[in-house]
Order: C-alpha cells, then sequence, then structure tokens
C-alpha cells in the first residue's frame, strides 16, 4: 500500500495525544558519566534542539560508541537519523540493538517506521507484526504499535490492528474511542458512528460526551446522513433511550425539525415525562428559529398536560412563536398599511396578541403577564404605531417587575421611544437617563439608552452634546443598535462643522420621520437638500427622502429618487451599493417586476463587487429565476 495515499489528517493531534511510553531495558544513565561525557551529551541536545541534526548525530555516535549500553545516546541518535531521513543508518543502528534485546517492543516499532519511511513496506510489516507477538494478548501491546502506525499516518492499518486487538483479548469494546476517531479521520462516518454507539451502550451516561464527538463529522451532509442510517438500523433491534435522544439530535443537526419533533415525541412517552421533553425540544427548536415547528410542540406539552409549575413557561413560548411566526408572514405579505389603519381584531398579529392576552389574565400580577405586556407594546409601537397603546402596555410592565429585572430595562427604553415619538422628549430622556444609572441594567442595555438619549439630543440640534454621548457607548458589534450609533457619530462629526443651521433642519426632519409624519419630513428634507446642494448631507437625505416615499407607497417616486442618488454621486457616495440594492428590492418587492428586479440586483454585482450585500442579492437572484434549490 502506498504511504501518501493515506495521509488523512484531521484527527490525528487527538489520535497522537494519547501515545503512550513503553518501558524500555535499556537504561538511561547520564549522570553517572565523567564531566566531559555530560558536557558532549548536552551539546548533542542543544545541537538537536536547534536543528542542527548532522553535529548532532556526530556527538551522539561518538558518545554511543563510548558506551554502547546507554540508551539515552542510542535514542538521540536514532532521533537525528530519523529527521535526517537516513533510514537506512537507522534500520543498521536498530538492528544492532535488537541483538542484545530481540523482543523490545520499542525497537521494534522504531525499526518498522525506520522500514516504511526508507520504502521498505513489506519489511516494515514485518517488524510491526513481530512486536505484536511481543505479548498478543496485551492490549498495550497494540496501543503502543497502533501508536506508532499513526505516526506513519496508516490510519486503516491502524483501524485493522484494533479490530485484531478485539479478537486477540477476547474484548469486542477494546478500543472503541480509538477506532471511532480513525474511522472518522477516514471518511467512514457509519463505522465511526457504530463505533460511538458501542461506546454509549458500555457507559450510557457519555451521551453528551459522543455527541460532542461525533459532531466533527456530522456538519457534513453525507456524514451527518450516514450517522442516521446507522442510528436508525440500531433502533430496530433496541429502543434504547439514548438512540432515540441521538437521533433527535442528529436531526436537530441536520434542520429537519419535523422529525426531530416525531423523534421528541417517542421521548417524551418512554420517560413518562408528561410534556417536559416536548417543551424541552420546543425552547430549543424556537432558538433555532423554527417558529412553527416550535408552536406545534408547545402545543403538544401544554396538552399532555404539563406540570402546573411549567405550564406558564410553555404558554409564553408558545405565544413568543406565534408572534413571530406573524412577523415572518408579514414580511413575506408586504408591510401594513399606514400607521392608525389597521384594526387590530383584523391584523395577522391578532392571534399572537391573544394569547399574550390570556396569559395576562391566567397569571396576573406575574412576571409572566409583565413579560406579556412587553410583547403587546411592541406588537403595538413597531407594528401599529400605536401610540397609547404601547405607552399604557410599557407602563404596566414597569409597574409588574421588580426594579432588578432586566424586561424593566427593556420595557423602559421602550417607553422612551414610545414617548419621543409622542413628542414628550424631556420625560422619554428621563426613561433613558434611569437606565444608564442603574446599576442592574445590562452594559448593553445601558449603552442603548446613551445611544437613545443622543438621538434626542441630536433631534434637538445638540450635537456636541450627541457626540459625547455616542462616544461613552462601547462598540459591541453584535448589538443591534450598534451600528446605527456609529453611523450617527461618523454622521455628525463629518457634518456640524461649519453647516449647524441646515444640520439642524436636517435633525428636524429626522425627527418628523421618527413621528411617522412622512409628507412634512420628505418635504423638509428636499428643502435643505435644495437649499444647501453642496453640503456633505445631500445623498444622506436623498436617501432618506427615498425610504420614506417606499414608507408612503409612493414608489415610483422612491425609485426616481433612488435613481438620481446613484446617477449624481458614482464616486462620492458610500451609500451607492445600499441605494441600487434599494433599487432592485423596489423593483422585487413593490413594483412586482422580476426582470428589473434581477437586472437591478445583477447592477450591484458588477458595480460593488465588495459590497456586504452581494450575498442578499445572489441568493434572491436564484429564488426569482427558480434555480434557488
Amino acid at each position: 500500500m502506498n504511504r501518501n495515499v493515506l495521509k488523512k489528517t484531521c484527527l490525528l493531534p487527538a489520535i497522537l495525544c494519547a501515545i503512550t511510553v513503553w518501558p524500555c531495558a535499556g537504561t538511561f544513565r547520564v549522570a553517572a558519566q565523567s564531566p566531559d561525557t555530560n558536557n558532549r551529551y548536552r551539546l548533542a541536545q542543544s545541537y538537536e534542539q536547534g536543528g542542527d541534526f548532522e553535529n548532532a548525530a556526530k556527538l551522539y555516535r561518538e558518545l554511543l560508541l563510548a558506551d554502547p549500553a546507554n540508551y539515552v545516546f542510542f535514542d538521540g541518535l536514532r532521533r537525528s537519523y530519523f529527521q535526517l531521513k537516513r533510514y537506512d543508518d537507522a534500520i543498521i543502528l536498530i538492528r544492532q540493538r535488537l541483538i542484545s534485546n530481540p523482543r523490545d517492543l520499542n525497537l521494534l516499532c522504531h525499526l518498522g517506521s525506520a522500514q516504511y519511511q526508507s520504502g521498505q513496506e513489506r519489511e516494515a510489516s514485518a517488524s510491526w507484526e513481530q512486536a505484536t507477538e511481543v505479548d498478543p494478548k496485551n492490549a498495550n501491546v497494540y496501543r503502543i504499535v497502533a501508536n506508532t502506525l499513526i505516526e506513519n499516518r496508516l490510519l486503516e492499518k491502524t483501524a485493522e490492528l484494533y479490530r485484531r486487538a478485539r479478537v486477540a483479548c477476547n474484548d469486542p469494546n477494546l478500543f472503541t474511542l480509538e477506532l471511532a476517531q480513525l474511522l472518522s479521520a477516514t471518511m467512514d462516518y457509519a463505522g465511526a458512528t457504530t463505533e460511538f454507539l458501542r461506546y454509549l451502550q458500555q457507559i450510557p451516561t457519555q451521551l453528551g460526551y459522543v455527541q460532542s464527538r461525533m459532531s466533527q463529522y456530522t456538519g457534513k451532509e453525507d456524514a451527518r446522513n450516514a450517522a442516521i442510517d446507522v442510528v436508525r438500523s440500531a433502533q430496530r433491534r433496541s429502543d434504547d433511550l439514548n438512540l432515540h435522544r441521538l437521533l433527535a439530535w442528529l436531526m436537530m443537526e441536520a434542520k429537519n425539525f419535523g422529525e426531530a419533533f416525531s423523534v421528541y415525541k417517542r421521548i417524551d412517552a418512554l420517560t413518562n415525562a408528561q410534556g417536559v421533553e416536548l417543551h424541552s425540544f420546543a425552547d430549543r427548536a424556537y432558538k433555532e428559529g423554527a417558529f412553527g415547528i416550535a408552536a406545534e410542540a408547545y402545543r403538544a406539552a401544554i396538552a399532555t398536560p404539563l406540570a402546573s409549575q411549567r405550564l406558564p413557561h410553555a404558554k409564553f413560548g408558545l405565544a413568543l412563536a406565534v408572534k413571530e411566526l406573524s412577523i415572518l408572514e408579514d414580511s413575506i405579505k408586504g408591510t401594513l398599511q399606514a400607521a392608525g389603519t389597521v384594526p387590530e381584531s383584523q391584523s395577522r398579529f391578532v392571534t399572537a396578541i391573544d394569547h399574550f392576552r390570556t396569559l395576562i389574565t391566567e397569571y396576573p400580577n406575574s412576571e409572566f403577564a409583565a413579560r406579556a405586556y412587553h410583547q403587546i407594546g411592541l406588537l403595538q409601537f413597531e407594528k401599529y404605531f400605536d401610540l397609547d397603546g404601547a405607552l399604557a402596555s410599557f407602563q404596566n410592565v414597569e409597574k409588574g417587575l421588580s426594579p432588578m429585572n432586566p424586561v424593566r430595562f427593556d420595557a423602559l427604553i421602550k417607553l422612551g421611544e414610545v414617548l419621543t415619538a409622542k413628542g414628550d422628549t424631556a420625560t422619554a430622556a428621563i426613561r433613558f437617563r434611569s437606565v444608564m444609572a442603574a446599576p442592574n441594567a445590562t452594559p448593553d442595555q445601558q449603552d442603548e439608552a446613551t445611544y437613545r438619549l443622543a438621538e434626542l439630543e441630536y433631534f434637538a440640534g445638540h450635537f456636541n452634546e450627541a457626540i459625547r454621548n455616542l462616544d461613552a457607548i462601547s462598540t459591541n458589534l453584535k448589538a443591534d443598535y450598534t451600528n446605527d450609533a456609529l453611523l450617527l457619530r461618523s454622521f455628525l462629526q463629518e457634518n456640524s462643522q461649519g453647516a449647524e443651521i441646515p444640520l439642524k433642519e436636517f435633525a428636524r426632519a429626522d425627527y418628523l420621520a421618527r413621528q411617522k409624519k412622512y409628507t412634512e419630513a420628505i418635504s423638509l428634507f428636499q428643502n435643505v437638500i435644495d437649499k444647501n446642494p453642496q453640503a456633505l448631507f445631500v445623498d444622506d437625505g436623498m436617501m432618506r427622502i427615498a425610504t420614506l416615499q417606499t414608507k408612503a407607497t409612493r414608489y415610483a417616486d422612491a425609485l426616481a429618487t433612488y435613481q438620481a442618488l446613484v446617477s449624481q454621486f458614482k464616486e462620492s457616495s458610500i451609500a451607492l451599493d445600499k441605494a441600487q440594492f434599494s433599487i432592485a428590492e423596489l423593483y422585487d418587492y413593490n413594483l412586482n417586476n422580476k426582470v428589473q428586479a434581477i437586472a437591478a440586483y445583477e447592477k450591484l454585482l458588477a458595480d460593488h463587487p465588495q459590497s456586504l450585500l452581494n450575498e442578499k442579492a445572489r441568493r434572491r437572484i436564484r429564488e426569482l429565476r427558480g434555480d434557488s434549490l
């Protein structure tokens, strides 16, 4: 077998770390030598550590000639020969030492390595076979020979040796984990999974460990499918609970939440968990974004029925899942009509709101009721722009939770946003400052409150104060508001010098937009741009105008504004890719022109090859062409 064929090394570091040193018959003598010998030995070590193997070999050879029985000198010379690839010299050296101890396991393994590296594969196999015969029923002998084979990248040969060891030692469970790792390294995923199941059968409490080891290959579809087939086959022979849990985990890894749900139904029944397993699965599915399956699982858990102490958790989870499903439907079907024109009872969010209101009724004055008010407030504010309704809901959250509950601070921030939209910026600022000063608020909550306060300063034309607040925000790129904070800071620093009066008008237009007074905001933005055509904020203003025109369903006007921006600022605006992407989305979602949408997405890819929006554009092109699968 060609030794270059099997250099599959993805798991070799983990495998090599298990190498065991076999006690050697040689005498480890250095300290007893003369001072000159010790000095020469240290010099040889120094050469070896520095990579000068020629001089190291020369010194080790001289030392060994003076003291032929010394194993330390022998092994130093052997190592140096291996480093120099002088394998024939290493073979002669090892054979000489084997004369006095022909059954030395380490020497036989070293001999096989030297022979293999020199191209004598048949002789190497014979030496390793001789090594196993030193004590053919001793598992440690096979382990040491196997480590030598691994060092030589002979993974399939190592797997064969492990299997032989099981027969020779009369132990079918020997080397289970070692074999599993080798098989996964050689891409025999079915074999690796079989070995992991063998290990799990020996130690049932190690399911988590087995999953962590299998996760090294289950990220690949073919490997995961092979593992699923093996587990399913094992299930036909046994109703072992661990097999069900492992299969459910594999289904979750494959994002096949429907199959995973079916398995968890069986697990819940087998363990008489009374919905606990279903509830736990529902939570995981929700976190994975599988809201439809999560809702089904929550309903199944509730109907089991779930124990009373878990019931409100499951009902709240169900309400959240229904809410997320409604948001997905909303994004697919388009945004709601203008603020205030869609009665709550006729909207697609009514079911979610009903779930939250039921929680409030069933668990009054509880944390679940407060959290339900918070979710209702978010829908009222973000989906309906029902400011009075949202204000009342967030105030109920504030009343219903302890001062240390983190949800309370989220509600206070939202309460400040609602007050900002209502025009009560003074009270809004008090809310934001209360979060900033709260010792129990998280750093992210304090930063978000600081950003919202900076916005108020900006709307009021207090640009220096706004910048100071923005400077105080720690840059947590995972936070939703961070990008907006960075953009606002950059915008203010760029435009506040020398154009303060026009910028104040620009800020006032931004505030009108925040209040959803779209017509007034568009008019004011346009007026500021017309009066200050050379200002740095012109392209920003045009982006805002086009965005507001889209929200006001003035799609033709929005398209014209985006196109003007792309045409007038070909080289100078950093928003060109975003404008081009918005043009494509207008054709795609609002004007329902598939041909123009594809052309606009393709123009983005051609004109802005480094844009962060390109992946979304490519995906949407595939979807529009019908070849996304």
